[in-house]
């Protein structure tokens, strides 16, 4: 046993670092490269459920099975879920899809189709993506000399470009032993996500059914997909149970849904709990009637309360058979532990052990500087793991207080700021919802000769104006009252569009001088809507159109994140406003200056026309697939060698 380190040595380290000093929550893509110790056996009942439904499905008998988790926030359902995942990636049991946000909820079978082709472009840890791993499970079938995925992602984009038709010779011979396939391109696709990064980003765009430019789509010899959203949503679906029944030729596919708690609604009134319960149930549905071969394991994350009312809210029948579709596996969810006492001691060992290997040091006891007894007591009380490693944090070193709140929303404000997606810009509420928040902490000052009175939410009438006008600004401009309306309109159909619109142009009705509209610049309005005739109303009224940049709501998008999860990081809502006055992100935005400001920018419209034009099948770039023989598979092998 090695002799523990002196009190000085400790006391200088522990004193300088504290390992409990991150963000105590785990986003989403932790869940895919976080770094943080997991006590395997907490919750070791679910995650074990997870790995025996996988086992089962992979005879494919039966095709498809779902089992819900029960997990309240902060009991270490990240943190299983991550477990479940790298078990997974380790041994190369199952694919992984992991879904957590859902995008435009009106669309959510599109939403799908991109969660899933964003999963499979996650990397195993060796440089290599799922999709790259489906492709070289495809190339090794048609292939006499088998290679690992790492092997051929090194060498494909030089076997390219020895033969150029080697996508083709691929794409036919796969298709030879996969009759079954329904769309040759998905496998064409596929193959070329093995290319390097002037192939491989833009094939995983056409997978997810994203538009690719002309010459790109004909080099790639993919066609593009239809510009009509409606069309994107009712293929959606189709294309993505393709892609799982491909997948499933080779190995399980586990597909994760998380985060199913919220107020979010469609445009039909459906809760997200609801919209996604009613995806899961058409997904069961059409896998059990495909021809997948090892199987899919549905797994659905949600706290108990959010259960029972999706199951409330969709009525007997149909609740029964969502329950079904959710939960075959078991009767009822698996429910998430508290940690008790000797799981609180077991846990803070692990994370002391990793923080106490790094310094060299060897502490008294694994628990150090805490006392057993007092961990035992905080197990008592059932604590979350967030909270528990928030107490951590917060007492690791007793002679220092905790982090001063402004460090602390530094920190959260950074955390939220690092995610890189733009999804956001489908979600107009949300995008209201952060504008708002940064324009509050303005009351009071003068920004572009307009000072600030107040900011309401409260529009009036409400059920007139039915979300439209998502807030409302009180200002003085050269000694007269302004009152600005302001929609955030990034919605895609043509008469929401125009529902919205028309709200801002009654002034009378909601008591305004100025309606402006928010939409983003390529989001144009087709000529053919009533919108655009609003468009020019609006535009004679006085009305403003401002074009939505992501850089610049990006930050005030982050903010809001740290507000909503104000308890999750251990911030006040003052400390959170201190930190918007103090960074002016909110008084140098130029969204917001824009907004106040004289009206400038004009919306453009959608010159094209108004139904989608659908090309005939003769002028369809398609890819010419040539026979291959025996012979043929020979040469494919020399050009991957």
């Amino acid at each position: 046993m090695s002799t523990p380190s002196s009190f000085d040595e400790l006391y200088e380290v522990i004193n300088k670092n504290n390992p409990f000093d991150v963000p105590p929550i785990v986003t989403g893509q932790d869940i895919w490269n976080g770094s943080f110790p997991d006590l395997t056996t907490l919750n070791a009942h679910a995650s074990d459920a997870v790995f025996e439904v996988i086992e089962q499905v992979r005879s494919g008998k039966p095709k498809v099975t779902s089992l819900v988790f029960s997990a309240e926030i902060g009991v270490g359902k990240s943190h299983l879920i991550r477990r479940v995942r790298q078990r997974l990636q380790a041994d190369k049991s199952a694919f992984f899809v992991y879904a957590n946000k859902y995008g435009d909820l009106n669309l959510i079978h599109y939403q799908f189709r991109q969660i899933l082709a964003d999963s499979l472009k996650q990397s195993n840890g060796q440089g290599v993506t799922q999709w790259q791993e489906l492709a070289a499970a495809m190339v090794n079938q048609v292939v006499s000399s088998k290679k690992t995925a790492l092997e051929l992602v090194e060498k494909f984009p030089l076997a390219l470009t020895r033969s150029h038709d080697l996508i083709d010779k691929l794409t036919n011979a796969i298709l030879k032993v996969k009759p079954k396939v329904g769309d040759p391109d998905i496998v064409r696709a596929i193959l070329w996500t093995l290319g390097d990064t002037a192939h491989a980003p833009f094939a995983i765009k056409w997978l997810a059914g994203k538009e690719l430019s002309d010459a790109k789509a004909k080099e790639l010899g993919l066609p593009n997909p239809t510009k009509e959203i409606k069309l994107l949503e009712a293929d959606a679906l189709s294309a993505a149970l393709q892609i799982i029944s491909i997948a499933s030729d080779y190995n399980p596919i586990l597909i994760c849904f998380d985060e199913l708690e919220g107020l979010e609604v469609n445009e039909a009134g459906f809760f997200k709990s609801q919209v996604v319960g009613g995806l899961i149930k058409d997904l069961f549905d059409a896998i059990e009637q495909s021809d997948v071969t090892k199987g899919i394991a549905i797994l659905s994350v949600i706290p108990q309360g959010y259960w029972k009312d999706l199951l409330k809210n969709t009525g007997a029948s149909e609740g029964g058979g969502i329950k079904d579709r959710l939960s075959s596996k078991y009767s009822e969810p698996l429910e998430l532990k508290y940690a008790d006492g000797e799981t609180v001691i077991s846990l803070i060992s692990l994370w002391l052990e990793e923080f106490y290997t790094s310094q060299n040091l060897v502490p008294p006891n694994p628990v150090f500087p805490f006392e057993e007894e007092k961990l035992r007591s905080l197990g008592s009380e059932k604590p979350t793991i967030r909270s528990l490693l928030k107490w951590c944090r917060d007492n690791f070193r007793v002679s220092t207080p905790p982090p001063p709140p402004k460090e602390l929303v530094q920190k959260a404000y950074e955390l939220e700021f690092a995610h890189d997606s733009e999804e956001f810009l489908d979600d107009s509420d949300l995008i209201a919802r952060a504008l708002y928040l940064g324009l509050t902490t303005l009351k009071g000052q003068t920004i572009e000769n307009v000072l600030i009175q107040d900011v309401t939410n409260q529009i009036k009438p409400i059920g007139e104006n039915k979300g439209s006008i998502q807030f409302k600004i009180i200002a003085i401009e050269d000694g007269k009252e302004d009152s600005i309306g302001v929609g955030v309109i990034q919605h895609t159909h043509g008469m929401t569009v125009g529902s919205r619109m028309l709200r801002l142009t009654m002034y009378d009705t909601f008591k305004l001088t100025r309606g402006c509209m928010i939409r983003s610049e390529d989001r144009k309005i087709n000529k053919r809507w009533e919108a655009h005739n609003l468009r020019i109303k609006l535009d004679q009224m006085g009305g403003e159109f401002i074009h939505l940049e992501a850089e610049q709501v990006k930050p005030l998008i982050a903010i809001l994140a740290v507000y909503d999860k104000r308890e999750v990081y251990g911030v006040s809502e003052d400390a959170i406003s201190t930190f918007i006055a103090d960074s002016q992100i909110a008084f140098n935005n130029l969204l917001i200056r824009d907004i106040l400001s004289n009206p400038a920018n004009v919306i453009p419209d959608d010159d094209s026309e108004a139904e989608p034009v659908i090309e005939n099948e003769s002028d369809e770039v398609k890819p010419t697939f040539i026979d291959i023989t025996d012979e043929v598979n020979i040469d494919i092998d020399s050009f991957l060698e």
